[in-house]
């Protein structure tokens, strides 16, 4: 393995949980059982291994973007799959869904009237938190990922979760709680 694979391996490597948590942001919960974000971000990887040779030649920010693309891309062609296997109404997904759920993260990771240099560190600043998210427990990262990355009100995700609006509401504070610690001590969960 050359010294620019090993840094490609090494790029990928990190932003692996930064992918797995916008994954799972962009999966319905009426798909989360026929789509789980881990294969997703798998084929994701796969796919940059295969185009390593364009991706050794870009540096981090622009792997990070092809990588969002491609899993993306990734997302929309397991949800066309679903729906030539099964033409279940519950299943039935529009892609526009797929589209503004895209959007909003995208605007989370990009803003126009931001410096290079400071769509750089808020880019780094929010893969820190993506990947932090993978480290709580299921139902405080998905409660933080409807509410926060989905834009889900507070009732909304209680329904989705079928926990009260008070239960809720309380596990979104103690994933905030615990997100913010993670965030404060790397390394020490």
């Amino acid at each position: 393995m050359t010294d620019s694979e090993s840094n490609l391996a090494s790029i990928l490597n990190r932003f692996r949980p930064v992918l797995l948590t916008l994954a799972e942001a962009m999966i319905s919960p009426a798909l989360r059982s026929d789509l789980e974000a881990s294969d997703l971000v798998q084929q994701t990887l796969m796919e940059a291994h295969c185009n390593a040779e364009q991706l050794v030649l870009m540096n981090s920010a622009v792997v990070f973007s092809w990588l969002r693309s491609a899993l993306q891309h990734n997302m929309l062609d397991a949800i066309k799959h679903l729906r030539t296997q099964k033409n279940n109404i519950r299943r039935r997904l529009r892609t526009s869904e797929i589209e503004a759920s895209w959007c909003r993260l995208e605007m989370m990771l990009v803003d126009e009237q931001t410096s290079p240099s400071e769509v750089l560190q808020r880019n780094e600043q929010l893969c820190l938190m993506l990947s932090a998210l993978q480290t709580l427990p299921d139902n405080q990262r998905t409660s933080l990922i409807m509410k926060h990355l989905k834009g889900l009100s507070l009732r909304e995700v209680a329904v989705a979760m079928q926990l009260s609006e008070s239960a809720t509401a309380g596990l979104l504070h103690r994933g905030r709680q615990r997100l913010a610690q993670c965030l404060e001590n790397p390394g020490h969960e």
